[in-house]
């Protein structure tokens, strides 16, 4: 049986929050989130809100989805694997407030080694193991439509394991919020793209959050 599978980050947050480091910190969405959801609902097909539904439990991602209006029989589970990667000691901090020590660990993050965490954040290593096992729960759900809701940083990860694609390729994907990602699961394993469709009018992407 071939899988459809949607994902979706979550709607804006307030601009204040904009170029910070945004993982675990739970956020409302802002206006402007509120109309990229209309947006949202304009192209995305009916068949993702009928079938099985996936949430992070953070805030930003409760609230996109409840304002995408829920379909009667659809009962989502929320998943603690799919909250953004904790920043530890940096969250909410912006690149150029950083030190060079901190900036230096940047340099270790984009080297992707599994050992890596930010002070008092999660190891590399917890953060790929999390999205493995949540992908091994999508291969083998007997859903044909599945939605899942999240953030950008957690999603590129899963984009990049569904493709096949090294996990450190992760940094290269930037998903905008509102932005709808399609993909088509086959039951030999392999995934198409099929689809990105941008619900934002940013010009570049405030990524992670």
């Amino acid at each position: 049986m071939k899988k459809n599978i949607c994902l979706l980050r979550h709607a804006s947050i307030d601009p204040q929050y904009h170029s910070r480091y945004i993982g675990k910190t739970d956020l409302s969405i802002s206006e402007q989130g509120l109309l990229e959801i209309e947006r949202v609902k304009e192209v995305l097909p009916s068949k993702f809100l009928e079938g099985k539904v996936y949430l992070s439990p953070s805030k930003q991602c409760l609230e996109t989805y409840n304002a995408l209006g829920k379909h009667e029989y659809t009962n989502p589970e929320l998943k603690e694997e799919l909250k953004e990667f904790d920043f530890g000691d940096i969250e909410g901090h912006r690149l150029q407030d950083l030190t060079n020590e901190n900036l230096s660990q940047f340099q270790e993050w984009g080297n992707f080694h599994p050992e890596f965490h930010f002070p008092n954040g999660e190891k590399i290593l917890s953060f790929t193991n999390r999205a493995e096992k949540f992908i091994n729960l999508i291969r083998s759900s007997e859903n044909k439509n599945i939605l899942i809701v999240s953030h950008g940083g957690i999603l590129s990860l899963l984009l990049c394991i569904f493709l096949r694609l090294p996990s450190s390729s992760y940094l290269n994907f930037q998903i905008l919020p509102s932005t709808i990602v399609l993909l088509e699961l086959y039951q030999t394993g392999q995934v198409a793209l099929t689809g990105f469709i941008r619900c934002n009018s940013q010009r570049r992407c405030e990524w992670p959050g």
